[in-house]
């Protein structure tokens, strides 16, 4: 049987240090301890209780952290999984991309090599454009100077004495003129420079005056234009300047 001590220990430690405590006290006693003493293994005692008590306090906080880093741990376990998952939906992304950039870069190459083909084929246009305006000037020329003077001789009754293409010296250079026409009108020395377009434009007949002011000779000199067709505007200004426009139909003005 447990004594009234031991029940009185074991309300503060387990039963068998309590069981212990009494053995020791009950020797002590039966040793004939003194008082003294006595008071003092009660404080021991008391001092051991206490001890008892914040270990008991201390392992429940331990417990409680231990609790909350065993969350803290869950907690980073799913942060951890779902970093994971975005980590390989940006791979996959990535590879999306990749594949993307090379449908892009075989893509710019197929219209790079358009575009190559393009410009060689407009080069090759270019070409053939020239031939052809160069074919077609050379006709119209050639037409000139078979037409205006026939036309010149009826109109003004001019004496040619010299027809053909031309270079003249202006002031500030020289210049190849389509048509030169060298003869007398009444007596009188007329020089005709003439400019062969198969469209006659307002700037054109602007630029082609501009230059016949240039000029210099002793003769009378008289501006001439030669084309297919011939803008309004450009019409009248031929008209305004006292130069003269003769068709490939042969039609003369003013």
């Amino acid at each position: 049987m447990t004594s009234a001590l031991e029940e009185k220990l074991r309300t503060a430690f387990s039963p068998e240090q309590a069981h212990l405590l009494a053995e020791v006290i009950r020797e002590a006693y039966d040793d004939l301890v003194k008082a003294k003493d006595f008071n003092e293994l009660k404080a021991i005692v008391a001092d051991l209780a206490q001890a008892q008590k914040r270990t008991e306090e201390r392992l429940e906080e331990l417990a409680a952290a231990q609790k909350r880093t065993e969350e803290r741990v869950d907690q980073l376990t799913v942060t951890v999984a779902e970093l994971a998952q975005a980590q390989k939906r940006t791979e996959e992304r990535l590879e999306e991309l990749a594949a993307a950039q090379k449908r892009t870069e075989e893509r710019v190459d197929q219209l790079a090599a358009a575009q190559e083909r393009t410009e060689r084929a407009v080069k090759q246009l270019a070409r053939q454009v020239g031939g052809l305006s160069e074919a077609l000037g050379g006709s119209l020329e050639d037409l000139a100077l078979e037409v205006v003077p026939e036309i010149l001789e009826y109109r003004w009754g001019m004496e040619i004495e010299f027809c053909d293409r031309d270079t003249l010296p202006l002031r500030n250079g020289e210049y190849e003129f389509d048509l030169v026409i060298r003869g007398q009108v009444a007596g009188r020395p007329i020089l005709v420079l003439g400019e062969v377009k198969s469209n006659i434009t307002e700037s054109e007949v602007e630029r082609f005056l501009n230059l016949v002011a240039q000029v210099e000779a002793p003769e009378e000199i008289r501006p001439l234009f030669f084309g297919y067709r011939v803008e309004r505007a450009a019409k009248a200004l031929i008209r305004d300047r006292d130069a003269v426009m003769v068709t490939t139909r042969g039609k003369y003005f003013p």
